[in-house]
């Protein structure tokens, strides 16, 4: 998997939003930013105060409650790189608290419960970049899928302050990053939403 590849995408996670991005994430050879593609989430009703997650382009679907709306995201000022190819879309109940999807395709490898392993050190190293801090990846599957789950780390950038907890999610060559980010405000919903994201997420819409 390219370096360059994967810390864009990593960046972009952590720069959209209304996060103003990690100062030098992703940084190109010409150091001018992008602005990451922003999707609308068009979540469908599915009974007892529930929604299910959809958006054009993306294969992965879940279930969260109803109190999340679906969030338009502003393009972050600050994401450097190639980020042409990347999707995103959101559900939440304010500009910071949010479930985040964003979606890599054409990774350079296949990422597979078989060589999710060898992968995993290279990620972590990149993620502790944009973290500000050790961080290490549990490998895991979600929705029967290769997954590499991050412990909570704090956003850097906002006005407010917020926690995010990443997990990535692989489908053969494209990668799907699910960020839960929240502040104190509102991490018991977040927290909530998120856990119900991560224990239904699946390709059936």
């Amino acid at each position: 998997m390219r370096r360059r590849r994967r810390l864009n995408a990593i960046c972009a996670i952590a720069a959209i939003a209304a996060v103003p991005a990690v100062a030098g994430c992703g940084s190109s050879s010409t150091g001018s930013p992008t602005s990451p593609s922003n999707l609308n989430a068009a979540p469908t009703p599915a009974g007892a105060g529930q929604q299910r997650f959809s958006a054009a382009g993306i294969a992965l679907h879940f279930s969260y409650p109803s109190a999340l709306r679906p969030t338009p995201l502003a393009p972050s000022r600050r994401v450097a790189g190639s980020t042409s190819n990347s999707t995103h879309a959101a559900v939440g109940v304010g500009p910071y608290d949010l479930l985040i999807v964003s979606h890599f395709p054409n990774l350079g490898i296949s990422v597979t419960a078989a060589n999710i392993a060898r992968l995993a050190p290279g990620i972590d190293q990149i993620f502790s970049q944009v973290a500000g801090r050790a961080m290490r990846g549990t490998i895991g599957t979600v929705g029967g899928l290769p997954a590499l789950s991050f412990p909570p780390f704090a956003v850097q950038g906002l006005p407010v302050a917020a926690t995010a907890r990443v997990t990535n999610v692989f489908t053969g060559r494209n990668e799907y990053e699910l960020q839960c980010q929240s502040t104190p405000a509102h991490r018991a919903i977040i927290a909530q939403a998120c856990a119900q994201m991560l224990a239904t997420v699946s390709t059936t819409p």
